[in-house]
């Protein structure tokens, strides 16, 4: 038998010679014998259908390797790929993660579903093998089951009163996803990188879709919004004003530079995209989220309240005298103003705004009124609202919905809870989003890290700004906002443990001897 020696013990073994080229035959062996199976199936199956299912694959080898990647999966879903498609087709919205190709519609779940179903499956499969709880529910698990055991009695409720099945399952979806995805942040966000990365995906998400917005404004239409209602999702809106949010925060509270650094570097195509996409509830729920930012630092950083309160006063004179002086103007540096001034009191020559302002004025008397004849259980699930002023048709092409969608889930997402559940409902809703408020503001003030603060603070206004948008446009109907709204709240419920983790793993680093130390103790045991 062969033997092999080294004259010095770091030497590297020398290999017997032929053992190197195993894995080269064998990785053209298995090319040769896969790549002709994938060109038939391409060819039978069509070539998209077998990208994503290797893609599917890919990934679940990887999340089953390492479960906090099939978190940052759906994270990456949420900020770069569209619920439906687009009137300009870019790429992403062409991509079936929240939605299924014709021939295999009518699924009870959709791919980010299956997406997230499965990385909670293999968390608890790790957890297990690490004999720890399956799963952990955090402050909001109570909050979660009492809200969800009200959409389960508004299920129950509408479906023995004549709601059709498939409605209901549509309607229920994103709230089931809401508490899915918070599931997943709490379970799986385990280090303080994983925050940072976080913040990472967020950053670079809003200027990939920056960039696809600039290129349908200056490419597509060549500068030109007449006759545009939007040039993207509405969705997408929300993206770009929660990065402006992210770049005032670093100013005021916290100035982690690369990332501040990232996010000016994307702020342009940002700000383009923003503005043309016309979201005017946007610029509204960007208003409040910056005033309830103010508060907090306002409230942590007692030695800044004096330039705060400067700042307050001279970016409020501002801000009024640029609507003021915009309001009723043209071109895209006056369309945040004419945004703004709109929900109140839109010009006399901007139709479009007058009749969308009146159709949700008719459609909140239509859910009040809804509401009164309902007055303990609600309407339930899967039903039309009732009509006592008629509203006209704005879409009759939609078969998940038989037709009109906007006559079971209305602009009005917040009375829209309250509609399906009645009063009961309506106020384990507020118990949620009030719990996660009030204990993301005891959090934030508990944190002794700046940059973890700054993200508790960034949370709590996310969700105040979900809720401004949520009064106008389908806000809670979103799959993409309310998915990102529940892993933001896992995110934020963890913090104070990796805090204390990592405050843990720094004092036992200081604790334990140095290697002179430890070798003065052995000699003198010695």
């Amino acid at each position: 038998m062969r033997q092999i020696y080294r004259a010095y013990p770091d030497e590297p073994v020398a290999q017997p010679q032929g053992r190197g080229i195993l894995p080269f035959w064998v990785a053209l062996m298995l090319g040769l014998t896969v790549l002709p199976l994938l060109m038939l199936a391409g060819a039978s199956l069509g070539f998209s259908i077998v990208v994503a299912l290797l893609a599917a694959c890919t990934a679940g080898l990887l999340i089953m390797r390492w479960p906090v990647s099939g978190l940052f999966f759906c994270l990456a879903c949420v900020l770069l790929i569209e619920q439906n498609p687009l009137q300009f087709h870019i790429g992403t919205d062409q991509l079936n993660i929240f939605y299924w190709p014709p021939n295999m519609a009518g699924m009870i779940e959709r791919p980010i579903g299956f997406l997230m179903l499965f990385t909670l499956f293999m968390s608890i499969c790790h957890r297990l093998a690490k004999r720890r709880p399956a799963l952990e529910g955090g402050p909001l698990l109570w909050p979660f089951i009492l809200f969800l055991v009200c959409v389960a009695i508004g299920v129950l409720h509408g479906l023995t009163t004549g709601g059709d099945l498939k409605i209901t399952v549509l309607e229920v979806r994103p709230l089931w996803y809401l508490f899915l995805s918070y599931l997943l942040a709490y379970n799986l966000i385990s280090q303080l990188r994983h925050v940072r990365l976080f913040l990472w995906f967020a950053i670079f998400g809003a200027g990939f879709k920056g960039l696809q917005g600039c290129y349908i404004y200056f490419f597509v239409l060549h500068g030109d919004l007449t006759n545009q209602n939007e040039i993207m999702s509405h969705e997408e809106s929300f993206f770009f004003v929660s990065i402006l949010l992210l770049i005032i925060l670093f100013c005021l509270l916290y100035s982690y530079r690369p990332q501040l650094y990232a996010a000016l570097a994307v702020l342009p195509v940002v700000l383009i995209a923003l503005v043309a996409n016309k979201r005017r509830a946007d610029y509204i729920a960007l208003i409040v989220g910056v005033l309830v930012a103010w508060a907090f630092v306002f409230y942590l950083k007692p030695q800044l309240r004096k330039p705060l309160l400067a700042g307050l006063v001279i970016c409020t004179l501002l801000g009024v005298g640029y609507v003021l002086a915009f309001a009723h103007g043209t071109g895209s540096l006056a369309e945040p103003a004419r945004a703004i001034v709109s929900v109140i009191d839109p010009s006399a020559s901007d139709t479009r705004d007058q009749a969308s302002n009146a159709y949700r004025n008719a459609e909140n008397y239509d859910l009040k009124y809804t509401v009164q004849q309902n007055p303990l259980l609600g309407l339930g699930f899967g039903k039309q609202f009732l009509q006592p002023e008629p509203l006209p048709v704005l879409a009759s092409d939609d078969p998940d919905f038989g037709g009109n969608p906007y006559l079971y889930v209305p602009h009005n997402t917040i009375y829209w809870i309250w509609m399906r559940l009645g009063p009961a409902g309506y106020i384990a809703f507020w118990f949620l989003l009030g719990s996660l408020i009030v204990r993301g503001g005891l959090i934030a003030r508990q944190l002794q890290d700046p940059y973890l603060r700054l993200i508790a603070v960034y949370v709590i206004a996310i969700t105040f700004m979900e809720v401004m948008v949520a009064y106008a446009d389908y806000q809670l109907f979103f799959y993409r906002n309310v998915i990102y709204l529940g892993l933001l709240a896992g995110l934020l419920m963890r913090l104070p443990a990796l805090e204390r983790g990592r405050s843990a793993q720094q004092a036992a680093q200081k604790s334990m001897p140095t290697a002179p130390q430890t070798h003065a103790v052995l000699s003198e045991v010695s």
